[in-house]
């Protein structure tokens, strides 16, 4: 639960990102914003096909609810802000995504599993198996 959650925040807060950088109306700030585009469009996207993929926990259905999410407040900060501050929430909201993304990646793939029948050892041998 707790690794969806993270995921969830992490593709919203990518998504703003990518869609407040759309509202920006000023020239060289708009420059300003090409580093957070660019890493939340990648770290954004091995998320968001990891999370597709991974039916159990997430799905296409948070994916596309994470995406959608952060279009409304993009809109309205870019209304409301000028550049300035619409540049430095973009940022402040790539920094967020960015530490959510590094506890994102530190949950493990899987649990831990015993190893095959095939490479335990035969009974009465204690130890491994000598390569």
């Amino acid at each position: 639960m707790a690794e969806a959650l993270t995921y969830f925040v992490t593709l919203t807060l990518f998504g703003f990102v990518i869609q407040a950088t759309a509202r920006m109306r000023h020239e060289m700030l708009l420059l300003a914003c090409i580093p957070p585009m660019f890493v939340a469009l990648v770290v954004g996207f091995i998320m968001a096909v990891y999370a597709w993929e991974t039916w159990e926990t997430f799905g296409p259905a948070m994916v596309m609810a994470a995406a959608v999410l952060g279009f409304p407040v993009a809109w309205l900060c870019g209304r409301r802000y000028g550049p300035r501050d619409l540049l430095i929430t973009i940022y402040l909201a790539w920094t967020v995504g960015m530490v959510c993304a590094l506890v994102a990646f530190g949950f493990p793939d899987a649990p831990d599993a015993p190893p095959p029948p095939s490479q335990s050892a035969p009974a009465g041998i204690k130890g491994p198996l000598p390569r």
